[in-house]
């Protein structure tokens, strides 16, 4: 079900009438919209829901079992199981079959031929998001920073929470569980700015993401060969364009669709083309993967608290996993291992340099800065969005001809790239204030504003459904 959908609509309004008639009672509210997430999920493969459900009881189990031990040792032994189970899932189905290849195929390389061993099993949507934030329960309960759940119903309810179930933003317990308790209650403006964030998220679903997609990216990249140089460029920012205004245009979804149920879920993007270094664009690019890394594995690793090289593999390592984190194919193990490189070699060259990234730096500087951060993003995701390396290499390839005809790319091509990146340059006040002014004003003049926009969204889909891009992560 997909979220720029009439059914996604339907269905979010449905539960909405069934969460606010329950209101009053808590119990009942969480197990409705519990089981109505069950059946949002159930759209895409029912069967792996046992898989969310069995995961989360045990988690849940786990949870209150080093809650109840005072013994450290026996503390760390039940934090290991749900380590290993999360992780052990994870690694299954994401990673099982691409790392069985590589060891047959490195076997071959030294003459002895293995057949790899492949489980072919699909992978479940949604999994990269919900381990993790069911293994952050666990990590969150061992170290006392959160309480564990009273009853599995809340835990069940903050996993499978629909809006964020398949795609994030990724929620810490500390933050959703303790919205979970509260009786919620409707606020007028807290509602005014969930249906703008769900219009601005479909807008730059529909109108950027989508068109962009099957108007250039696509044909780029599954017939390189048919464009000149020139072109394939374009096609790269199309891409960079599509994937931000994809995910971003997910989150915001996402979140106006859990604002309409009074609750709050994190930020996952801060303007990232706006950053002045590969470090600064992690930071500001997939939010809430960056700083579950980061809290999970970069700092128990040591952070940079053990010596300058310790520091740098601390940093590689975790870099390197936000890029292998997006697929199980050797095109992200060389997108994971460039990131983290252009990353650390930014750090080293900073220290070397005696200074950092200011925002008061001249303008000019600044702005060979983010230009230069920007042409890393469009080229590196080359290896992101290619099917694999001889696709890469056909991109790269056709890069290399010099040829500089345009004609392919069509006008209403050029203006969504110009409209979008124009958007995304201007002023946060600028955003800020349209947002206010529609949350402050009339609920008359909100409603034909939503109708315009929905209509105009009808008018320029794409008779083509184009699924999220991260829904295969």
């Amino acid at each position: 079900m997909l979220f720029n959908s009439l059914d996604y609509l339907l269905f979010l309004s449905l539960a909405l009438v069934g969460w606010w008639a329950l209101s009053r009672h808590g119990a009942v509210r969480l197990l409705f919209v519990f089981l109505a997430s069950c059946l949002f999920y159930s759209a895409w493969n029912w069967w792996y829901l046992g898989l969310i459900l069995g995961s989360t009881l045990i988690d849940w189990l786990v949870a209150q079992r080093i809650h109840a031990h005072s013994d450290e040792t026996m503390r760390k032994r039940w934090l290991s199981v749900s380590v290993v189970l999360n992780l052990g899932l994870l690694g299954t189905f994401k990673y099982f079959d691409f790392g069985s290849r590589a060891i047959a195929q490195a076997l071959g390389n030294l003459g002895v031929h293995v057949d790899p061993v492949l489980l072919g099993w699909a992978l479940p949507v949604g999994i990269s998001f919900y381990t993790f934030e069911s293994l952050s329960y666990c990590i969150d309960v061992y170290r006392r920073k959160t309480e564990p759940a009273s009853d599995p119903l809340k835990l069940l309810f903050f996993i499978t929470f629909f809006p964020k179930l398949v795609a994030g933003p990724i929620a810490r317990p500390a933050d959703l569980l303790p919205q979970v308790d509260r009786t919620p209650t409707i606020d007028r403006r807290h509602v005014s700015d969930g249906l703008f964030l769900i219009a601005t998220g479909m807008a730059k679903k529909i109108i950027l993401a989508d068109f962009v997609s099957v108007n250039l990216v696509d044909r780029v990249f599954d017939n390189p060969e048919a464009f000149t140089a020139a072109e394939v460029v374009v096609g790269l920012y199309g891409f960079t364009l599509q994937i931000y205004a994809d995910f971003s245009g997910y989150t915001d979804i996402a979140r106006g669709s859990a604002k309409l149920f009074g609750i709050e879920l994190p930020e996952n993007f801060d303007r990232p083309y706006q950053s002045k270094s590969p470090a600064e664009f992690w930071r500001r690019w997939h939010m809430t993967l960056s700083t579950w890394l980061r809290d999970y594995l970069y700092f128990p690793l040591g952070g940079s608290k053990l010596g300058e090289a310790r520091t740098y593999l601390n940093l590689w390592l975790t870099i390197f996993l936000i890029g292998l984190w997006h697929g199980a194919s050797w095109t992200f193990v060389i997108y994971g291992a460039l990131q983290a490189t252009a990353v650390v070699l930014h750090r080293l060259s900073t220290k070397l340099r005696g200074k950092k990234d200011r925002d008061d730096d001249a303008r000019w500087l600044l702005a060979l800065k983010v230009f230069g951060t920007l042409q890393f993003a469009v080229f590196s995701r080359i290896l992101f969005r290619a099917n694999d390396l001889d696709n890469a290499g056909e991109i790269v390839e056709r890069l290399g001809s010099g040829t500089r005809s345009l004609a392919q790319v069509e006008w209403r091509v050029w203006l969504v790239l110009v409209v979008g990146f124009a958007i995304h340059y201007t002023p946060r006040s600028w955003y800020a204030g349209v947002r206010e002014r529609f949350v402050a004003a009339h609920p008359i003049v909100q409603g034909l504003s939503l109708a315009a926009v929905a209509a105009l969204l009808m008018r320029l889909a794409s008779a083509q459904s184009v699924p999220y891009i991260y829904f295969q992560f």
